[in-house]
Order: structure tokens, then C-alpha cells, then sequence
């Protein structure tokens, strides 16, 4: 037999997996960071299993129940892998249902009727701009800075809200799809993580590397992938339970509803969460609150930015070994090479570059 036909078989069937997977490529690629991520934890899980069977076989209790808690523990872990798996995920989903869903049918239409209008600023905004441009008319550099500004505003935020709206209408609206798309991830992960050691002995003969540089490439994609989970993941949690605590204090309207989209946008960087609570700070601002306005603008500044200045380069910078500008750089591209998964593939793909870079001067070195 020739000694590359095993090589070519693993390589079909593997094509033959990702032509299967290829339509639902997002979901591949979560479920396969949630293994990563959750893969430590299956194989305490397993390793207790083991440990206690050992136990079970040595003892000296009844032998009949000693053999029904072995044959009960081969299917533990899987069983309290998928249980942990399911209270992670539907836990937090509920309580955001729970919070949002009274409010999110005015919060929607809201959206909908700044969409219907492109989300161009309301008049008496536009008016107010133009008599600070006209006060300062006198100084043609500030003038100039200010044009400019008033043209690019509409734009930057109807791109920025306008992709974040429609594709949360495309969320939303889709049930079926939804639920399909869940049920893929969740099966997906498990599958990954149950089948762990068989995927990687099988990537290695595909790859033609050494076990131990495979464990140190999925070691450095768990830490990337701890660092996004703190670093982004929390961090934007924190950030829009923060702005859904202000917006209520400040009198706006449905308040967990702009807090949850402050949660989705939190992640972007440099703008984040202002481009929520920055309109409604506005909006406070043209209707007479004042104070609200001007209470909200400095817990947005202030507090709100603050902790994503603070936290972020500090978790971050914890699972993956680069300069924090580095780090932005990999999230700004990411977004804009895959869209809002960019946030968590840029990250990833750069602790493997660096990876990969230490493995090649660890063998390089070797070699010399």
C-alpha cells in the first residue's frame, strides 16, 4: 500500500464533512470554539469518570451495584458535559428574555421607524448644528472641521446601526432558522468535544505534525478564546447591564431594550456602546432634559468607556501574547473580513499566528 493513501483517504472523508458543514460555516466555527473553549472541563469530567471506576472495581461493596454505578458512569460525562452546556447557554438567554421581551415590541418599532427614515438626524438636531457652524463661522478651520463632521455623521451612523438593525431583523425574524442554527451549534459542540482525541490524532496524520505541537496550537486557541470570553464577552455584558441601569435612571423608555443593544454594539472598538447611548444622550438633550443629558454623557465617558478602557486591554492581554493595538487592529479587521464573528476570529487567528510562529522557532532552533 502506498504510504500517502491513508493521508488521501483522511483527506476525503474530511472534504466530504466540510462540503456537508460548508453552508453553515459560522456555526461550524462557533461550535468549534465553544469546544475549545469548554474541552478542559469535558476532560476533568472524563478523568473523575475514570478515577471513580477504578475505585468501583477495587472496592468491596456489592458487586451487582458496584457493576450498575459502572455501567452508569461510562455515560456520565457526555450527560453532564451536555447538561452544563445547556444551563450555560439557556440561562443567560432566559434572563435576557425575561428582561428584554416586554420591552422589545416598542424598542423594535422604534428601530423600524428610524430605519423607514435611514436614520437621518431629526431636523431640530440638524438646525442646532448649523447655528453652532454658523457662531463659529469666523474661524475657517473650525468651520471646515465642522462640515465635514455634519457630512459624515449621517453616514457613519447609518452604516454602523443600519448593518446591526437589519441583521438583527434577520435574526429575529427567522424562528425556524434560529432554532436550526442552535440546535447545530450545541450538537456540533458536543460532537467536537466527545470526539476530541479522534479529531486530533486525525488532523495530525493529515497534517503530518507531532501530537504535542497540535496540543499547544488548541492550548493557545482555549486562551485566546478565555481572554475574547472576559475580554469581549463580559466586558459587553457589563457595559450594557451599566447603560440599561443609566437609560432608566435617565427616564428613557424601555430601558433593557437600549441596554441590550448597547450589549451587542459594546464589542466594536473605539465606538462601542456610544452609539447608543450617544443618540439617546442627544435626544435627552433636544427635549429639554438637560440634566439627564448631560448625567448620561458623563456615565457614558466616564464609567461605561472607562471600564472598556480598563478591562478589555486587561483581559485580552492575558490569553494572547501581543501589544493591545495589535489586538484592535486583529478585531477591526476581523469585523470587517467576516462580520460580527470577525470579533472572535481576528483574536483567534492571531494567537495561532503567534503560535505558530514560537513552534517554527522552537524546531528552527532545534535544527540549528
Amino acid at each position: 500500500m502506498p504510504p500517502y493513501l491513508p493521508r488521501i483517504l483522511y483527506l476525503i472523508a474530511g472534504f466530504a464533512w466540510l462540503l456537508l458543514l460548508w453552508p453553515n460555516q459560522i456555526t461550524l466555527f462557533m461550535a468549534a470554539s465553544m469546544s475549545c473553549l469548554t474541552l478542559p472541563f469535558y476532560r476533568r469530567l472524563r478523568l473523575g469518570t475514570i478515577n471513580f471506576r477504578k475505585k468501583l472495581e477495587t472496592g468491596k461493596g456489592s458487586g451487582r451495584f458496584n457493576r450498575l454505578l459502572v455501567r452508569w458512569s461510562t455515560h456520565f460525562p457526555v450527560t453532564a458535559y451536555v447538561f452544563t452546556l445547556v444551563l450555560c447557554l439557556l440561562v443567560p438567554i432566559s434572563a435576557l428574555v425575561y428582561l428584554v421581551a416586554p420591552q422589545a415590541v416598542a424598542g423594535l418599532a422604534k428601530l423600524r421607524e428610524l430605519q423607514a427614515n435611514n436614520f437621518q438626524l431629526p431636523p431640530d438636531w440638524v438646525e442646532y448644528f448649523h447655528r453652532i457652524r454658523d457662531a463659529i463661522s469666523e474661524y475657517p478651520r473650525l468651520e471646515k472641521i465642522i462640515n465635514e463632521t455634519l457630512t459624515n455623521l449621517d453616514t457613519m451612523f447609518t452604516d454602523a446601526v443600519g448593518i446591526l438593525v437589519s441583521r438583527s431583523f434577520d435574526f429575529v425574524g427567522g424562528t425556524m432558522t434560529v432554532l436550526w442554527t442552535f440546535f447545530l451549534f450545541f450538537t456540533l459542540s458536543v460532537i467536537f468535544s466527545v470526539y476530541s482525541p479522534l479529531i486530533g490524532k486525525l488532523a495530525c496524520r493529515i497534517l503530518n505534525i507531532p501530537q504535542v505541537m497540535l496540543a499547544h496550537f488548541v492550548m493557545a486557541a482555549h486562551k485566546a478564546l478565555r481572554a475574547i470570553m472576559f475580554g469581549i464577552v463580559f466586558v459587553a455584558l457589563v457595559q450594557g447591564a451599566l447603560c440599561g441601569i443609566a437609560f432608566a435612571v435617565a427616564g428613557i423608555n424601555q430601558p433593557a431594550f437600549w441596554g441590550m443593544l448597547a450589549t451587542l454594539v459594546a464589542p466594536i472598538p473605539a465606538i462601542g456602546t456610544a452609539l447608543v447611548w450617544l443618540p439617546l444622550c442627544l435626544s435627552l438633550w433636544f427635549s429639554g432634559h438637560t440634566m439627564a443629558a448631560v448625567g448620561l454623557g458623563l456615565w457614558g465617558t466616564i464609567v461605561v468607556a472607562g471600564i472598556d478602557n480598563v478591562l478589555r486591554p486587561l483581559f485580552l492581554k492575558q490569553g494572547i501574547k501581543a501589544p493591545f493595538f495589535v489586538l484592535i487592529l486583529a478585531m477591526l479587521c476581523g469585523l470587517y473580513a467576516f462580520g460580527a464573528v470577525g470579533l472572535i476570529a481576528g483574536p483567534i487567528l492571531l494567537a495561532l499566528a503567534i503560535q505558530s510562529v514560537e513552534e517554527g522557532n522552537y524546531y528552527y532552533r532545534r535544527r540549528a
